[in-house]
């Protein structure tokens, strides 16, 4: 078995890492989730058997650390009604992330759908992961995978066209 090296997976995968916490939390400040998913991964480092892609198995690692803290914290209740008041995305995300207001209403639109149909948006649509590789990180069937991207898709596209927003494709 090939040795795998931390820092190697640290220079190659950390934007990775960063942009997929930074998408699902809606948040920009994401330095110690990212610090702990890289971690978690060196102390487990001898438990990677390579079934997986390193990046693969990174993003899991990021994902149920975010699940957690939300358990623990019960911050997700908290997210669900912000998003349901129909306010806008910080000002200081905007900033940061959107170029322009259709990414805007895109990230917002993904924010509105439910956490599953979520995920495998980011994953498959932003991350541009495969079908197999987003199974992986969301331990489903590959065919589960793409269902959920296509219907994720379609609500999008719902959310979108009820908000008034036209666009071509």
């Amino acid at each position: 078995m090939e040795e795998h090296s931390i820092e190697d997976w640290f220079h190659n995968y950390e934007q990775d890492v960063t942009s997929f916490l930074v998408y699902y939390t809606g948040s920009v400040e994401v330095e110690d989730l990212v610090q702990d998913t890289f971690l978690i991964a060196m102390n487990k480092l001898t438990s990677f058997k390579g079934d997986s892609h390193p990046k693969t198995w990174l993003i899991s690692i990021a994902r149920n650390i975010v699940i957690d803290r939300y358990r623990k914290n019960k911050v997700w209740e908290r997210i669900k009604h912000i998003l349901s008041a129909e306010q806008p995305i910080a000002t200081t995300i905007e900033n940061s992330i959107m170029k322009n207001s259709e990414q805007t209403q895109l990230v917002n639109a993904i924010h509105q759908l439910p956490s599953p149909y979520k995920e495998v948006v980011i994953l498959r649509g932003i991350m541009e992961l495969s079908s197999k590789e987003a199974s992986v990180i969301l331990k489903c069937s590959t065919n589960k995978v793409n269902v959920m991207y296509h219907r994720a898709l379609k609500k999008i596209k719902e959310i979108l066209e009820e908000e008034g927003f036209c666009y071509e494709g």
